[in-house]
């Protein structure tokens, strides 16, 4: 819970993704031995690495973050999930890393009001997190060098996408309140892990929660992503008054308090 992605970028040379995201399909026994070829995967997160735009927040180092915290969470599940299976582990992992894949710095709504082609291509509904899971796939699909879902069978293709789809576009905060209530209701029917069939809802909450972490980190570290967000909503302020769109509450840089921001979040 200490992981510092802020160090690894510095000593990756700004590859923090890559390097991560291979280490965590190493510890997890998936990239030699199993369905999947090295090389691919390698290919495929330079790739996607080198599509995380040089936000001040939603950057590869966020990503690295969210991959690294996902799978700190998904041990802690080993107590009560038992057989967590290696097709689960690569789908968490990889939909962790993609989550936000050319992320424009800019939240959804502003996206829809300033009528982006990406709110026209996906009908104004979570239009960042559709993009992030379909860009991904996308590159897969590019070259047979980049595909690294050909090892799997079809059946198991098509599992994988499924759940990374399900679990990407559960980042979206609009669906926060409703992805809570469900998953209280699942917990509160079958508190035992262990008893749940289907585990999509389980691994949504699971890459939802890395996702906002943040505020439950070191304070170090917490105030360092706090002032990356806030520094990225207030950009995302004046590219709203340049627009003559009004200024979100949450971006305006002239009344922006973090502390009271941060509060707010948490509560």
């Amino acid at each position: 819970w200490n992981f510092n992605a802020f160090e690894l970028y510095t000593r990756t040379h700004g590859n923090p993704l890559v390097t991560i995201t291979v280490t965590l399909l190493e510890s997890y026994e998936l990239l030699d031995g199993w369905l999947l070829d090295r090389q691919k995967v390698v290919n495929f997160l330079l790739r996607v690495e080198s599509e995380y735009n040089p936000n001040s927040y939603h950057n590869n180092t966020h990503a690295a973050d969210v991959t690294q915290t996902s799978c700190v969470i998904l041990e802690s599940f080993k107590k009560q999930v038992k057989q967590i299976s290696k097709l689960e582990y690569f789908s968490i992992i990889i939909a962790s890393a993609v989550h936000d894949l050319g992320h424009l710095g800019v939240n959804n709504d502003f996206l829809i009001n300033s009528r982006h082609p990406r709110a026209t291509m996906y009908n104004d509904k979570s239009v960042n997190e559709n993009f992030h899971i379909a860009r991904a796939f996308a590159i897969a699909r590019e070259s047979p060098d980049l595909d690294i879902f050909s090892g799997f069978s079809l059946d198991d293709q098509k599992q994988i996408r499924k759940l990374m789809i399900e679990t990407v576009l559960s980042t979206d905060m609009a669906v926060h309140f409703d992805l809570l209530s469900r998953f209280t209701s699942q917990v509160d029917a079958k508190p035992d892990l262990s008893e749940w069939t289907d585990r999509t809802l389980l691994y949504q909450m699971l890459v939802h929660l890395a996702d906002i972490a943040n505020p439950s980190r070191p304070f170090h570290l917490a105030r360092g992503w706090a002032e990356r967000v806030i520094e990225e909503f207030c950009d995302q302020g004046d590219r709203e008054a340049a627009c003559g769109l009004p200024v979100s509450a949450m971006c305006n840089r002239v009344t922006m308090n973090m502390p009271r921001a941060q509060l707010g979040f948490i509560n």
